[in-house]
């Protein structure tokens, strides 16, 4: 970074691991990062334990001023304290309040080609809707929703392989890699914005849980994207001997192995569900309660009894 750009004063807004990226991207170009704002810790797992979130994590091991308000469209005085120059952020998970947007050049990492998947889930709505590329978009934040001026737009092609997991992870290095090279224009004054298309905004709204049951109605191909938009969580799911089993891993192959949403035997170890025109052929399965479980050696336990039965739509 050039010199005399070394003590303008950076905050970082963001909470989950794809925020983490872009933090450590700031970090490794040697931003002033003088305090970093996320959620509150909150209690994970089976064990219930009290967890930081990655951004606290790693904003504590560099030791940067960490902030975590419940609310932060009232509680917002220590960001202007702060005396930011610019405010970076990126997966926060609250709306941020127009006093922090009136105090310094703020700008948003958003998870789509905007105008495009304006809102809280368009990696996984992207995935879901089987679009062949998505990407991350940097842009000056506004009062509305993702509306703000677009700065730069990063592309990326989602593969057959990728779920909601692996496009996260390409996603956040792509953040990583936005924010150094647009960091020194920012700080600088000199970054060009240029407005976004109203009339082609489309949105993502955060996944329901209504959503997490797998809609059997669609499509083939949108069945498997639905999968893939939601794994590996919350992962979509069937009721199965009355359990609810969660398909984390699959593919399709076209053909009729038997009626329409029985599960089929593959083999000696596999199973599949049968689609209108493919067989979903299981890969990676989490029963209710359960360990997630890779297809044989859940056909070697729980999943012996399932062959012959119907895959049921959670009411």
């Amino acid at each position: 970074m050039k010199e005399n750009l070394k003590d303008k004063r950076v905050i970082f807004m963001g909470t989950p691991q794809i925020a983490a990226d872009v933090l450590q991207a700031l970090l490794d170009a040697d931003a002033n990062l003088v305090l970093a704002v996320t959620q509150p810790d909150r209690i994970t797992g089976r064990r219930r334990v009290l967890t930081p979130t990655p951004v606290k994590t790693l904003a504590a091991a560099h030791d940067i001023p960490v902030f975590q308000p419940a609310k932060i469209r009232t509680d917002y005085q220590p960001v202007l304290d702060a005396r930011p120059d610019l405010i970076v952020t990126c997966a926060y998970g609250q709306l941020v309040p127009d006093e922090i947007l009136n105090a310094a050049l703020c700008v948003n990492l958003h998870g789509s080609i905007l105008p495009k998947y304006r809102g809280g889930a368009p990696i996984q709505r992207a995935i879901w809707n089987r679009d062949r590329e998505t990407g991350m978009t940097l842009m000056k934040m506004a009062s509305r929703m993702d509306a703000g001026d677009i700065i730069r737009i990063s592309r990326i092609p989602i593969t057959e392989e990728d779920d909601a997991g692996t496009m996260f992870e390409k996603l956040g290095r792509t953040a990583g890699q936005l924010i150094q090279d647009e960091l020194e224009p920012l700080l600088e004054g000199t970054a060009q914005f240029v407005p976004q298309k109203e009339e082609e905004a489309t949105y993502s709204p955060i996944i329901s849980r209504d959503e997490e049951k797998l809609d059997l109605s669609q499509d083939d191909q949108r069945i498997l994207g639905q999968i893939r938009g939601l794994a590996p969580h919350p992962g979509a799911y069937v009721i199965a001997a009355g359990k609810k089993l969660k398909l984390l891993k699959a593919r399709l192959e076209p053909g009729c192995q038997g009626e329409l949403h029985t599960f089929v035997r593959l083999g000696k170890s596999g199973l599949g569900l049968q689609l209108k025109e493919h067989v979903l052929i299981l890969e990676q399965v989490q029963f209710q309660g359960k360990p997630v479980m890779d297809i044989q050696s859940f056909m070697n336990g729980q999943g012996r009894s399932l062959p012959g039965t119907i895959a049921a739509q959670a009411a």
